[in-house]
């Protein structure tokens, strides 16, 4: 017992044995009172897993987006009639040379949107005349469901006949065109004209253009022509040369490029029957029609111009170019280009 104490030494080991068993159970204070939000919490983890799942350098990648390129096609036997039934297979796809794999396909026989644009002045023939009215045996082949309009040019394009489903005022249109009273000709202007009009319909397009293929009047000239035609879509132009015989090569050239551009033919009649067989060949072509479409194998797009050829073949038994190659019996009709878009 310790002098001047009111506890002895026992009592004092075990007054400081039970204070010692009471800071151990006590918990530990935090070391700071700002609370921790769940997302700071997670952020030392994710950041760790990061860490760990990238052992290199991230990966790199590229999505480029290459059109699809459609092609209007008609196969004709050598007398202008349609070739059906015939499969992906039988049709081979170059563009710029290179052999393309196609990505669609099928047979379409859609209804027809035509415009027909028409040189009518002052100094039109006989010949000439007898081609508006041979039109009638075009228009006798639309369906109900078929769109025409008739535009008529001299020095000036004159709207005959806005886009009509009703046959009976297409004929009375043709049949009611009153006597031009201007010689010049502007068939740069009107074409283009039209081209232009027909962007806003959709769908697939047609222009019927009945000339001579001269121009006297225009203020855009033939180039201007041939660039709006690569830019054009979905419009192909078919051309009858309405002045045969009077030897105007350059006209005749001309008259050909625009068809062979979009896909389409030229018809050098020189009698009313050929009028009319060109007639019935035309709504033979643009009613019944392959239609194919692939995806280029290169990814330019700096609006370059691309060449594209379609042959037939049969690929069981001939390759393009040998004597049982099918596309030496029939006719391949097909867009000869594109100009492909920027990016």
């Amino acid at each position: 017992m310790i002098r001047g104490c009111g506890y002895s030494m026992r009592s004092i080991q075990s007054l400081c044995l039970f204070l010692g068993l009471l800071c151990l159970r006590a918990p530990a204070q935090p070391q700071s009172a700002v609370p921790v939000s769940p997302q700071s919490a997670d952020q030392p983890q994710e950041k760790e897993s990061r860490q760990s799942g990238n052992n290199g350098p991230a990966p790199y990648s590229m999505r480029v987006n290459v059109p699809l390129v459609t092609l209007d096609v008609s196969v004709l036997t050598e007398n202008g009639y349609f070739v059906p039934e015939l499969k992906k297979e039988n049709f081979l796809v170059f563009e710029d040379g290179v052999p393309q794999t196609l990505t669609g396909f099928s047979e379409r026989h859609a209804p027809v949107t035509a415009v027909l644009l028409v040189e009518f002045t002052a100094d039109i023939s006989p010949l000439q005349i007898n081609a508006l009215r041979a039109s009638y045996r075009f228009s006798k082949s639309l369906k109900e469901d078929d769109w025409t309009a008739v535009v008529l040019f001299d020095r000036h394009t004159h709207i005959a006949l806005d886009f009509t489903q009703d046959k009976s005022a297409l004929q009375q249109s043709l049949n009611g065109v009153a006597l031009p009273l201007s010689r010049e000709i502007t068939l740069f202007d009107s074409l283009i004209e039209t081209l232009d009009r027909l962007q806003e319909v959709e769908g697939r397009k047609y222009i019927i253009l009945m000339a001579t293929g001269l121009d006297t009047l225009s203020k855009h000239i033939y180039d201007d022509v041939l660039k709006r035609i690569e830019s054009a879509k979905d419009t192909v132009i078919y051309t009858i040369d309405t002045a045969r015989g009077l030897r105007h090569l350059q006209a005749e050239n001309q008259m050909g490029v625009f068809a062979r551009m979009t896909g389409g033919r030229s018809f050098f009649p020189v009698s009313d029957y050929d009028y009319g067989d060109a007639f019935h060949e035309i709504g033979q072509t643009i009613r019944n029609q392959y239609v194919l479409a692939y995806r280029p194998s290169h990814d330019l797009q700096d609006g370059s111009w691309h060449a594209v050829k379609v042959t037939v073949v049969n690929p069981a038994q001939s390759i393009p170019g040998s004597k049982v190659d099918l596309g030496r019996k029939y006719q391949v009709i097909a867009r000869t280009g594109y100009r492909g878009g920027r990016r």
